[in-house]
């Protein structure tokens, strides 16, 4: 090979090296950390998941996992979006999540853990939570969001409804551990 030959060479290598430097660093700095099992078996305490680089709260969809606060100032959580706003919540003996989704008749169950262990069963009112199953309706800017371990997780069973404006990102992938 000529010298011209192992100078694209070396540039192409040196390219990628930098492209993989650079992929590495972003994923340090930029991937949020699961901390605790309320989102097993999806996210396991310890991995690391990445947000969507191109959406935020205005995209949040019912089914999407975001990282969220419950209150201004509260820790970050991570947790599945169940219900948005115009959508009904109720809770029955069991315990089942069931959703209704706005304009829609027929009411979905959600799909969980089926030992919840030891969580309270209660659905939020306008007011916050209430004591006993009960349907209510998610309010304007508001989102009801489970972990995917709700015997292991505290969530909008316990914490009330969270704010839409709260989100901080929604969850992209898991990029570590690489493989499970």
């Amino acid at each position: 090979m000529r010298v011209r030959g192992w100078r694209v060479v070396g540039a192409v290598a040196g390219v990628l090296t930098a492209l993989v430097v650079v992929a590495v660093v972003a994923v340090a700095v930029l991937a949020v950390p699961v901390s605790g099992g309320s989102m097993s078996p999806t996210y396991l305490d310890g991995d690391r998941v990445l947000p969507h680089p191109f959406l935020d709260q205005d995209d949040v969809e019912r089914g999407d996992v975001v990282e969220t606060r419950f209150a201004e100032g509260g820790p970050l959580v991570i947790k599945r979006v169940i219900a948005t706003a115009g959508d009904r919540v109720r809770i029955d003996p069991g315990p089942v999540v069931r959703v209704l989704p706005a304009g829609e008749t027929e009411w979905h169950v959600v799909a969980t853990a089926t030992d919840w262990g030891t969580k309270p069963v209660a659905c939020c009112d306008r007011d916050g939570c209430a004591t006993v199953a009960a349907d209510a309706l998610v309010p304007n800017g508001k989102m009801f969001l489970l972990g995917d371990n709700p015997g292991g997780s505290d969530d909008s069973r316990t914490l009330g409804w969270a704010d839409r404006d709260l989100v901080r990102a929604i969850v992209w992938t898991r990029v570590w551990p690489l493989a499970r």
